[in-house]
């Protein structure tokens, strides 16, 4: 069974980016081998996988989301959430 890493990070809201995707700073990005896809598991319930982007702008410390997909998916803007490739299982 592979190991996938994963990191607690802060999800903000983010009008500059559009809906299905997220933001992520590249280094962290390379750290967790995220390279299209990433998943954001809020609580151990809500599961929702967005496109990922790099942007140097965006800390190290959290991912910025698209504030649509965060009202339907039930998360609050600077929630704590598990971050991690997505391996399409």
């Amino acid at each position: 069974m592979e190991h996938r890493i994963e990191r607690r990070m802060r999800v903000k809201k983010n009008d500059s980016v559009k809906e299905g995707q997220a933001k992520i700073n590249p280094q962290t990005a390379t750290q967790l081998k995220i390279v299209d896809s990433l998943e954001v598991v809020v609580a151990g319930k809500r599961k929702f996988v967005l496109k990922a982007l790099t942007g140097a702008d965006v800390p190290a410390s959290e991912i910025w989301a698209c504030p649509d997909d965060m009202t339907k998916s039930g998360v609050a803007d600077n929630s704590i959430a598990t971050i991690r490739a997505y391996s399409g299982s």
